[in-house]
């Protein structure tokens, strides 16, 4: 969901002068809308897989304290890209319900849909980055050795993720990481409800 959230074209990188003037445009408001809303949606997968994980791996009374760590980097994290999206969207819906009387030149549009992007790409991913770290060192025989591995790669690369390049690692680690829970069948252990 989080690869839907760009296809709204919130303007960063490089300025261009139409792609600022398209993102403000009324009738670019239901796809930034209807994308903003998928992107948050990812948001709440990303917090459940880490609410699955803290379950999971802090099971083990020896690793509470480390997945205690990564359930917090990691939520911090869904809270940054939130409002992230947050800021980008709220770009295209301020434009548009404040109409021409609150219009403002595309430089300042650009200038603050690319800090709200940074905020994604920065916080957010960032965040992450420590969080997938952390949750290698944290899980040494609880997940397979190469998917521990493929989390550090992708932990360090989304570190550099303010840099966008980088930021590929991300979606691309957590459709892996959820094919393999998938594919293992991983359940969490059962725990008697309390009285």
């Amino acid at each position: 969901m989080t690869i839907v959230g760009f296809l709204g074209g919130a303007p960063g990188g490089d300025y261009d002068e139409s792609t600022v003037a398209d993102y403000v445009s009324s009738g670019h408001l239901p796809a930034v809308i209807a994308t903003g809303y998928l992107a948050i949606l990812g948001v709440v997968g990303l917090i459940c897989l880490f609410a699955y994980l803290r379950e999971l791996v802090g099971a083990d009374p020896g690793r509470q304290f480390a997945t205690s760590i990564v359930w917090g980097i990691g939520l911090a994290s869904a809270i940054s890209f939130a409002v992230g999206w947050g800021l980008v969207t709220g770009i295209a819906v301020a434009a548009a319900e404040g109409g021409s009387g609150a219009r403002v030149p595309h430089p300042v549009t650009y200038q603050l849909s690319d800090t709200s992007v940074n905020v994604l790409f920065g916080s957010g991913g960032i965040l992450l980055g420590f969080a997938l770290i952390a949750l290698m060192l944290s899980t040494r025989g609880q997940l397979p050795v190469w998917l521990r591995w493929v989390t550090l790669v992708a932990g360090v690369l989304a570190l550099g993720s303010p840099f966008y390049f980088p930021a590929f690692a991300i979606p691309l680690w957590a459709i892996l990481f959820g094919v393999w829970l998938i594919a293992a069948g991983r359940r969490l252990p059962a725990t008697p409800w309390p009285a």
